[in-house]
């Protein structure tokens, strides 16, 4: 057995970056490669523009090209299906070309700077408005100066362009032709240029994925990549230990049993997310700053890590990472005071408590974690009824509930992390239904801002807002725990995304 930690590094890419190189070569293979999904999550969504579950990042990185791509096991980037990339001294224009011949896939023809041009600009669609529109915040337009050659045109300089815009799923290039052929079907039905085509899908079985034999770069070792939704780890666990599956994601409280196995290898990857209980700021009692305070004082973070996450991650005393740019590493660390709690409550005008609910999904660590709380809270008078729902964007964004438990995904540049907590995201993702226009403001100073000193305390302080407002309880960043045979393939990770394009095949 082996076991590898690995932790991601924050970037700091600045703009006035003018250049990028060429990547590394992978060799060829024909075997097939069978993988449980990300969070055993079906595929929603394959428009890059209006992703919803977990699945679709992992797809992305295989059947679209980007301009710039990260590099495998790597926060770091090189040159995809840009030629080169330019960028202005005061970091407004960014001039690229494409490499010629990149064939779309399903014989859509040849990617030009007009592809580039419609796939970036509709991110800023007001008749179809994307929640990802503010990873091109700062974008006026493409202009397109020849077939292959163009001009991303900024009203102000963007921090995260490199480092999650251009090489993250807002920078993927979609055929226009495909897009408009195909309407509504595209985004079960995807067109992208990528080392990998979509091939076919069964809901709730499979989705298959196959090498692009007119890709434009080195071909990936696998011909084939079977990807199997299966929402029980235990289910996904079991058919991994019969060779079903060659890997897997599998539960926290497995860890030791696969650490126990000489043939396989535990990659256990520090976490870009934030799990977390969250409070709707408008909704009665929780519109009352001390009822929610109360809710935070009533939590025990360490209960919850041992019991839902088997002790593995590291608790969070705020939202970002310890290896994200602008982590705040001063932030309070509270700790369970029920006295205080009940005190609050009384004062609020609740002496005797009140009931409400707490919506969860069906990931187990989450409902393992939402029924900690609930016994938690029951010790200060407060009555939580858990609501299991199978997708959280489609209840909570219809009409929030009281409390919620649940986990975002983040990127590696910080911005991303705060984008749903904003004012805009009200009523879509921002569940906690709370602004704060100083917040807000913040985050679109730090967008601006190359400096990573300057961006940082922005960050830190946009931190410290949501702690003074309270619309959320931190619980962890998290872990995601992969096992596979360790002669028989090679995983590369984008912090928790599978790089599937990289995946080596070590089998005879």
């Amino acid at each position: 057995m082996k076991t590898r930690n690995r932790f991601t590094k924050a970037v700091a890419l600045a703009l006035s970056v003018t250049m990028l190189t060429a990547g590394a070569a992978f060799a060829q293979g024909d075997g097939e490669l069978r993988v449980r999904a990300r969070s055993g999550e079906d595929i929603d969504t394959m428009d890059p523009a209006f992703y919803l579950g977990n699945e679709e990042f992992n797809v992305d990185l295989a059947i679209y090209s980007k301009l710039v791509s990260y590099l495998p096991d790597s926060a770091e980037v090189e040159l995809d299906a840009a030629e080169s990339l330019e960028i202005s001294d005061d970091g407004t224009v960014i001039e690229f070309e494409l490499k010629e011949g990149i064939q779309f896939h399903h014989d859509y023809g040849e990617m030009t700077a007009e592809d580039v041009k419609f796939s970036f600009e509709r991110f800023l669609d007001e008749d179809n408005p994307s929640p990802y529109a503010s990873d091109w915040a700062t974008l006026e337009e493409v202009e397109v100066t020849g077939t292959y050659t163009g001009r991303i045109i900024l009203s102000e300089p963007f921090a995260p362009l490199l480092s999650s815009t251009l090489p993250w799923s807002p920078g993927s290039i979609i055929s226009k032709e495909a897009y408009e052929d195909r309407g509504e079907r595209f985004a079960l039905d995807p067109v992208g240029s990528g080392p990998y085509y979509w091939s076919d899908w069964n809901p709730n079985q499979e989705l298959v994925l196959e090498r692009f034999d007119d890709y434009y770069g080195e071909q990936p070792d696998f011909s084939r990549i079977v990807i199997v939704p299966v929402l029980d780890p235990q289910i996904a666990e079991f058919s991994f230990d019969a060779g079903e599956l060659d890997a897997t994601e599998v539960s926290l409280d497995s860890i030791a049993r696969y650490e126990d196995d000489p043939d396989v290898t535990v990659d256990i990857l520090a976490g870009l997310r934030y799990h977390f209980l969250g409070i709707n700021v408008e909704e009665e009692p929780f519109d009352d700053i001390r009822v929610r305070e109360a809710v935070r004082y009533a939590v025990n973070i360490d209960e919850i890590l041992a019991g839902a996450y088997n002790g593995v991650p590291e608790r969070a005393n705020t939202m970002l990472a310890p290896s994200i740019l602008g982590y705040w590493e001063d932030a309070p660390e509270y700790q369970q005071d029920l006295e205080r709690a009940r005190e609050l409550l009384a004062e609020a005008g609740y002496p005797d408590g009140f009931s409400t609910t707490i919506t969860t999904d069906n990931i187990p660590q989450h409902q393992q974690g939402a029924a900690i709380v609930q016994q938690q809270l029951q010790q200060v008078g407060i009555d939580a009824e858990i609501d299991l729902v199978n997708v959280l964007y489609d209840a909570l964004s219809a009409g929030p509930a009281g409390l919620h438990y649940a986990a975002f995904s983040g990127v590696l540049d910080p911005g991303y992390w705060f984008e749903w907590f904003t004012c805009d995201q009200v009523g879509a993702w921002n569940y906690w239904q709370w602004c704060n226009e100083e917040f807000d403001s913040l985050k679109e100073e730090a967008a601006q801002i190359t400096d990573p000193d300057e961006r940082a305390e922005r960050y830190i302080r946009m931190q410290e807002v949501i702690d003074e407002d309270i619309p959320v309880v931190w619980i962890t960043n998290g872990a995601n725990v992969y096992v596979y045979r360790t002669a028989e393939i090679d995983p590369a990770f984008l912090a928790m995304y599978a790089q599937y394009t990289y995946w080596k095949d070590l089998r005879d």
